[in-house]
């Protein structure tokens, strides 16, 4: 494009008069940054041509208010925080009537939970006059002012906090448009919380600011706010007039428009946020688009062939790719325009794949004086390339430099791509055996081999299938060569191996075709021989059920034997009890096919207690799959007398002749488990004590009583025994 013709084209149309004001347009912003601490931020887009320079404010006051009933909330003052230009899209295209700054202003404060908690949420606002003299669709620009607004929820819901942060809004418009050309811009935004975002048209705000200049800058007053007076023909839904006239796509925020003259224009977008279907806040964003008379801007063109063809393609038909045809489109492009940089692109309209590339020449420059009217590239489909029966469509997209906006030109391909044949790997193993039968000692050896008939990267691995091949000494490594590999496979069965009775093994080669990959396997199974007689255990008592007297001592021998001379070992456990807490001892020798072991025992009122005992006496071998354990299990009961069965004497006679002279009881029973001998008292026929003793071998000569009957009664704790003796002498 002839840039400098626009350039002086653009001096020469629009002067803007020196009394015009400043405001381009701007937004609110809300940020959380952590606990209950937000940054308010707001973006103010300043004529750097025609504002007023005293119109720049050092700091900006924004006001806070309940949106349930207008309550005034707080003030927030803003510092300036930086004034940076807005940059064109294409700086070739910059005119100098047309210079924005963008002037920030921002400060964090802490929004109280206790005060920033009702439901209905709350708005912040600002107000400022002047907009900019030359606008053309409202009534008296330069005395209309602007409220930027955005409304915003409570910081806490049912007494839980919160988080939410507005949405950001992308860059602001740095170009102009041309009339009668088509205008997009992306004016979509991004949301830190993830919410959905809405976007439409809307009026501008005109609020209560004045031209007076000793109110410039005053403080916003509450909702509602009186809006901007259109001029007759533009409303909300034709901000800008045109076909279409300017339009925001609601999900997208992609803005459009095709002005049918020249001028200045202010328009509105509004932004609102949804969490789960609920509306959160809004933001709106004021801003102003210069329409120009630009210089006529013809649309580029683009071209195609199949490789090797000599017409072009049609747009419509379907191009058919077999494995061996090329697979390459020749494309030319070109512009009418002088002077024009163009620029090829491709993109996929029914698929994502990017399995293609551009060669040759995608961007240049042409008709320029004595160079070449055309550009030529090749785009070409990688050889993994399949559609798999369908028909693929992408777009050749050739585009201008064209001002303001790039003038494109789209050829769309409808394609089918067949894949290229390709045979699976194989795999062998040099020994044809699958099935091996191995003692310990043996060694399994061979090699595995892959081969791929098309010479693609073939890799060979193995792996156990119901064991883990890292396991046991086998030595293989997976191996990986163009067309061919092998390596070799080497097992020492050991002791550990025979602990198992059969192992598989399966040997996979595989090969990777266009990020697929297609497999060939073989499977070995080994299987295990250990020939093993079990081992003997014996005992020299010919009964396993015992019934002993208490204090009864008790003892058993046992042997262990194996024909196969395996290392033996012997122990001793009781069931549900410890052997030592009952006084049990086992002691045990063992060695290879031969083991011997002592059981020795004194029944105890422990043991008694327990009721019936059972004593397991293990044998077992040490060898590579030992046979189960050899097992004598022994069952003891502990009987105690019954010290209810004595007959005491009833008569005795202290006549000192040496006959019967004492009163004793030398059959009374010991004491038992259940039971111990407490004392004796006998008492005359009144009660009265006269005798007493509490050794369990007592004698009573009646000294110092009268001849008569006597009462007895003997403690055993649990039983008490009553009696009576008759002393004669």
């Amino acid at each position: 494009m002839k840039h400098a013709l626009l350039l002086l084209m653009s001096l020469l149309v629009f002067c803007l008069q020196a009394k015009a004001s400043h405001i381009v347009g701007g937004e609110l912003e809300i940020e959380h940054r952590s606990g209950y601490t937000y940054r308010i931020t707001m973006n103010l887009y300043f004529d750097d041509v025609n504002g007023t320079p005293g119109a720049r404010d050092p700091s900006a006051n924004i006001r806070i208010f309940d949106k349930g009933n207008n309550r005034f909330m707080m003030d927030v003052q803003l510092p300036l925080r930086s004034d940076t230009f807005v940059n064109y899209t294409d700086i070739a295209c910059t005119i100098g009537e047309l210079r924005t700054r963008r002037i920030v202003y921002s400060q964090d404060v802490v929004l109280s939970p206790n005060v920033f908690n009702n439901q209905q949420g709350y708005y912040m606002a600002w107000e400022r006059c002047c907009r900019n003299r030359t606008i053309n669709n409202i009534v008296m620009p330069d005395a209309a002012g602007q409220v930027f607004y955005m409304e915003f929820p409570p910081v806490t819901k049912n007494g839980i906090q919160f988080v939410n942060s507005s949405p950001r809004l992308f860059p602001p418009l740095s170009d102009y448009a041309c009339a009668n050309e088509l205008f997009y811009y992306d004016f979509s935004g991004t949301d830190a919380d993830g919410d959905s975002l809405v976007y439409d048209m809307v009026t501008p705000l005109n609020g209560y600011a004045t031209a007076d200049p000793t109110n410039a800058a005053p403080i916003a007053r509450p909702a509602p706010y009186p809006e901007v007076r259109w001029l007759p023909g533009y409303n909300r839904d034709n901000q800008i007039q045109g076909s279409p006239p300017i339009i925001i796509e609601k999900q997208t925020g992609r803005l459009t428009v095709r002005p049918d003259r020249v001028g200045l224009f202010v328009f509105a977008v509004r932004v609102q946020e949804y969490r789960g279907g609920v509306k959160l806040g809004e933001v709106r964003r004021d801003f102003q688009l210069l329409v120009k008379d630009c210089p006529r801007n013809e649309s580029p063109v683009v071209q195609a062939k199949v490789n090797g063809q000599t017409t072009n393609y049609k747009q419509g038909e379907v191009i058919r790719i077999s494995p061996t045809d090329a697979r390459c489109l020749n494309v030319e492009f070109t512009d009418p325009d002088p002077n024009s940089r163009i620029t090829l692109y491709a993109r996929p309209v029914n698929f994502s794949s990017d399995l293609y590339t551009f060669t040759g020449t995608t961007t240049g420059v042409v008709n320029t004086p004595g160079g070449q009217e055309s550009l030529t590239a090749n785009v070409c489909f990688d050889e993994c390339f399949d559609t798999e029966g369908q028909v693929f469509k992408l777009n050749l997209i050739v585009k201008d430099n064209g001002c303001s906006l790039p003038r494109q030109d789209t050829l769309q391909v409808s394609f089918v791509i067949d894949p290229i044949p390709n045979e699976p790997p194989s795999i062998q193993l040099s020994r044809p055996d699958k099935v091996y039968t191995v003692m310990e000692g043996d060694v399994i050896d061979f090699n595995v081999l892959g081969f791929d008939a098309d010479n693609d990267e073939v890799t060979i691995s193995a792996k156990g299938l119901n064991f883990d091949i890292n396991s046991v000494p086998i030595n293989f490594q997976n191996s990986s060569g163009i067309g061919q590999v092998q390596s070799p496979f080497r097992w020492l069965i050991d002791c550990e191996t025979l602990r198992q009775d059969s192992y598989q093994i399966e040997f996979t080669a595989t090969s990777m075709v266009c990020g697929k990959e297609s497999t060939m396997t073989e499977v070995i199974e080994v299987r295990t021989d250990y020939p093993n007689q079990p081992p003997v255990l014996t005992t020299d008592k010919q009964v396993l059920v015992f019934e002993l007297d208490l204090n009864e001592p008790f003892e058993a021998n046992f042997t262990g034997t194996d024909l196969d001379k395996h290392l033996l070992s012997m122990q001793a456990r009781g069931e549900n009890f410890d052997l030592a807490s009952l006084g049990m001892a086992f002691t045990s020798t063992g060695g290879s096919g031969t083991a011997a072991g002592k059981f020795n025992w004194t029944a105890n009122c422990d043991a008694f207690q327990q009721g019936v005992l059972r004593v397991d006496f293990i044998l077992q071998e040490d060898a590579c799959a030992p046979s189960p354990p050899q097992q004598i299990t022994m069952e003891f009961k502990v009987k105690v007398p019954d010290y209810k069965n004595f007959i005491p004497p009833n008569i005795f006679t202290p006549n000192a002749d040496g006959l019967n002279d004492f009163f004793e009881i030398p059959g009374m029973p010991a004491d038992v488990c259940t039971s111990a001998f407490q004392h004796i008292r006998i008492y005359n026929r009144w009660g009265k004590e006269v005798f007493s003793s509490t050794a369990h071998n007592f004698k009573w000569d009646g000294k110092d009583v009268n001849d008569g009957v006597y009462y007895y009664v003997i403690d055993y704790g649990a039983d008490k025994f009553r009696g009576s003796v008759t002393l004669v002498r």
